[in-house]
């Protein structure tokens, strides 16, 4: 093996390996085959024959394979179409695409602010415009009838 074919705080479990325990990844994990315990890394890609069976802790969430139990993602999770996302689900930005399967308690965390209660706080919605009369028609000056009801 040279020294070019890995990357340094990387983590690999490739296709056809099963592993148990508790994973701490400085960098990037890709799981191709099974992990069953606790994995936490900054970046981490479930490939299209991976799973993973505990709790997955990352910045960034790959899954083409399968992840269940629990699933926090701090800045983004992308469930590709032949992704599974089962258990309790916690994640800043999110994004599923068509054929995906996201099963459990789904959370929004981090881009909400918290009350002076720490409950979130309840963002308003913005203002309905004013009606405004329509531009004049023709060379009568009639203007179109049209009736709204804003409330």
């Amino acid at each position: 093996m040279n020294d070019n074919s890995y990357e340094a705080g990387c983590f690999i479990v490739g296709e056809g390996v099963s592993i148990k325990g508790d994973f701490s990844v400085p960098n990037r994990a890709v799981i191709n085959g099974t992990l069953d315990g606790q994995i936490s890394a900054a970046e981490l890609s479930v490939g299209v024959s991976g799973k993973v069976t505990g709790k997955v802790t990352a910045e960034a969430v790959d899954v083409y394979g399968e992840i269940n139990d629990t699933l926090i993602a701090s800045r983004s999770l992308i469930l590709r179409s032949s992704g599974k996302a089962n258990g309790s689900i916690e994640y800043a930005q999110i994004e599923v695409e068509k054929g995906a399967q996201l099963r459990g308690a789904l959370k929004m965390v981090g881009d909400t602010p918290a009350s002076s209660d720490g409950r979130a706080a309840r963002r308003e919605a913005p203002a309905a415009p004013e009606a405004r009369p329509a531009a004049t028609n023709g060379a009568n000056g009639a203007r179109p009838q049209a009736s709204a009801n804003l409330n």
